[in-house]
């Protein structure tokens, strides 16, 4: 059984939100849709990774392992596509930001000092926005601390 990416990224934002309302606001999906993967990841690995009750969401001893092996596995795999898309002339460089943080100066001159390089942009929320660096999204960030 090969283990689905995009079930540990959904895992994760569970695990992070210990919510699956919030989780899924996070991941721009139906609450519903991310219930069932979750529960299918659960079927895959043939483990409880979260305690469900009225209380919460919280992680099972399981779970607490897979979200610390995600945390180094996600930016890992993120690193392995980027360094094959650059192996293959793809080269691409993704710049986060946070909401009110003004980029495209900085990425126009990027793209004329680079014209080989692809830019990509990615926006986040205030709570997330170093995690789009964390997780291996983006290359770089422009993030206004609190």
């Amino acid at each position: 059984m090969d283990l689905d990416l995009r079930k540990l990224r959904y895992f994760v934002a569970v695990a992070e939100e210990e919510n699956f309302g919030r989780a899924a606001d996070r991941l721009h999906i139906a609450q519903p849709v991310l219930s069932r993967q979750i529960r299918a990841f659960e079927q895959d690995l043939t483990v409880q990774l979260f305690e469900r009750d009225t209380r919460g969401t919280r992680l099972t001893t399981a779970g607490q392992t897979l979200l610390e092996e995600a945390r180094t596995l996600l930016p890992a795999a993120a690193a392995t596509q980027r360094r094959v898309r650059d192996a293959a002339g793809q080269r691409t460089f993704t710049v986060g930001f946070a909401p009110g943080v003004i980029i495209t100066p900085a990425v126009r001159e990027f793209s004329r000092r680079h014209p080989d390089v692809s830019v990509e942009v990615l926006g986040s929320d205030w709570v997330h926005q170093a995690d789009i660096i964390r997780d291996g999204q983006a290359d770089v960030g422009y993030l206004r601390l609190p």
